[in-house]
């Protein structure tokens, strides 16, 4: 509904625009009348006027003085002016007080049809901007009143070694949680993988995309299961059963898994997998969890499917050493830096073999079991596989496997050319490197997510978070603030125009680069040359 008031001291002026404008015609429903500042006021007050059009000469108060009025009281209606003067100061003082349009009497009717069919349509278009931020106000409400937030830190608390995984570190922990150990004594994993997005999404529909994930797998997976819905720090969704002795049937899981990734293509755009791990005690939880990011980390033939951990993968490399699972944790350390630890746990691999029985099939298996969980873990740190060879003159495949002593000395050498590399790059990812690097050069270009996310060649959801987690700035902002800083080094070094800077770094629009110039440097392009001029 449009609702317009009518503001003139001469009546008879308000009634020739009341009869002389087809006013249902171009879609007002509702008319109002005020002859005086006032009782506009009163009108104002009760009803929700959407358009105004006032006469700027009234005795007593004037028309700007209640333009005045109605901005301080934070109303928004649109306003159209009418004067019989045609003064530039009337005009300036109107557009500075938030003025739609400036007539002239007297009034032309179909002039001023065609200008409320304009303020019609930006009345619409505020409604419906305003309607849309509501919505997502609502959906971030509820996502922050119903995080299960004590939950969920204690599975990210045990998940990432901040909590022992021994059966009392466990039940003590339970407790400051208000959790007992009993409820949890047996449970399952299903991770969770987010393959592809099938329609473009900017940063934050991706985020209230995500939490809607979470949201269906609460519903849709645990509508008759007990357990939770978390979040590990690396932004994988994983559902925890907590089914006790009593497992659920394989055909269940599958059903329900089923439902849920047909109900993620159809709902929310998006082709996720799921990885089903085995029923495990909560004390190995740990090597469940492993298992799963490894089983996904090696899955490259099948997407948008169902895969249990305890089946075979056709792709996987199948080391014959011994404690297969614990070079999952090899991942781990490398990726925390602990050299020490790592070359402990590297020796005790190396001194299991024996030379009696060890073979050059076997000493391969090893030698690319090794150099697979090295992989992983650059590949969770973002790192390349050239990098690693950059830094190191180990042996290759044929030297290290001709007999045990040369395979030891081969572990020795790349274990500490690891050690080094994540060393070197534990304080800044080498994505965000390479990413601020091209920023750097193409500042002159239209710059998007998705295009920094495939010269990185990672996820653009994963680059927004990455990014933002080790520089603490959003990419478009670290974006804008390169190429104000970069104008602003032009201004003062180079004697060419604004215009021509602003073209320089993918700004058509003069006003608009001037207007972000501002809000960076807080003055305009202007007053920040002015004194280098001098």
């Amino acid at each position: 509904m449009i609702r317009v008031l009518i503001v003139d001291d001469e009546i008879y002026a308000v009634k020739g625009l009341r009869s002389g404008v087809r006013w249902e015609m171009i879609g007002v429903d509702e008319v109002y009348e005020a002859y005086h500042a006032p009782m506009a006021q009163q009108v104002l007050v009760e009803q929700p006027i959407d358009i105004v059009i006032c006469d700027i000469e009234m005795p007593e108060i004037s028309g700007l003085e209640l333009m005045e009025w109605v901005k301080s009281r934070g109303m928004q209606p649109e306003t159209i002016v009418l004067t019989c003067h045609s003064e530039f100061e009337y005009a300036k003082r109107a557009i500075h007080l938030g003025s739609f349009e400036y007539l002239l009497k007297p009034v032309v009717y179909t002039e001023l049809e065609e200008t409320l069919l304009t303020a019609i349509s930006r009345v619409k278009e505020k409604r419906r901007i305003s309607e849309t931020d509501d919505q997502y106000n609502k959906i971030v409400e509820l996502w922050n009143s119903r995080k299960p937030l004590l939950v969920e830190r204690f599975w990210q608390d045990l998940l990432e070694r901040r909590v022992s995984t021994g059966r009392e570190a466990i039940r003590q922990s339970l407790s400051a949680y208000d959790m007992r150990l009993s409820t949890v004594e047996r449970v399952r994993l299903i991770l969770i993988s987010v393959e592809s997005w099938e329609r473009p999404l900017n940063e934050r529909d991706e985020l209230i995309m995500e939490f809607a994930l979470r949201k269906a797998a609460e519903e849709l997976l645990l509508e008759k299961l007990p357990g939770n819905v978390i979040q590990d720090h690396r932004g994988n969704i994983l559902v925890v059963l907590h089914l006790g002795e009593i497992d659920a049937q394989r055909a269940e899981l599958e059903a329900l898994c089923r439902n849920y990734i047909e109900a993620c293509s159809r709902y929310f755009y998006c082709r996720v997998s799921c990885y089903i791990g085995e029923l495990s005690a909560v004390t190995d939880v740990l090597q469940s969890y492993l298992g799963l990011l490894n089983k996904e980390y090696r899955n490259v033939s099948m997407a948008g499917g169902i895969i249990w951990s305890e089946d075979p993968s056709s792709n996987a490399v199948k080391p014959a050493a011994p404690f297969t699972e614990s070079m999952l944790d090899w991942a781990d350390l490398l990726e925390q830096g602990d050299a020490t630890e790592l070359k402990r746990r590297l020796e005790e691999w190396t001194d299991a073999i024996d030379p009696n029985k060890a073979t050059v099939e076997t000493l391969t298996a090893s030698y690319h079991a090794l150099l697979q969980v090295i992989y992983y873990a650059m590949h969770r740190k973002g790192l390349q596989a050239q990098q690693l060879y950059d830094n190191h003159a180990c042996s290759g495949v044929e030297t290290a496997t001709r007999s045990v002593g040369q395979f030891k000395i081969w572990v020795r050498c790349i274990a500490d050319a690891a050690g080094s590399l994540f060393m070197r790059t534990m304080a800044v990812s080498p994505i965000v490197q390479k990413v601020k690097a091209y920023i750097a050069e193409h500042l002159n270009e239209e710059l998007s997510r998705e295009q920094l996310a495939s010269i990185a060649f990672v996820n653009p959801a994963y680059l927004s978070r990455l990014f933002r987690k080790e520089t603490g700035m959003v990419l478009t902002d670290y974006i804008l603030k390169e190429r104000m800083d970069r104008a602003a080094e032009l201004l003062t070094t180079t004697d060419r125009s604004i215009s021509e800077i602003a073209d320089g770094l993918s700004y058509g629009n003069f006003s608009y680069f001037a207007r972000l110039f501002r809000k960076v440097h807080g003055v305009t392009p202007q007053e920040y040359r002015k004194p280098y001029r001098r």
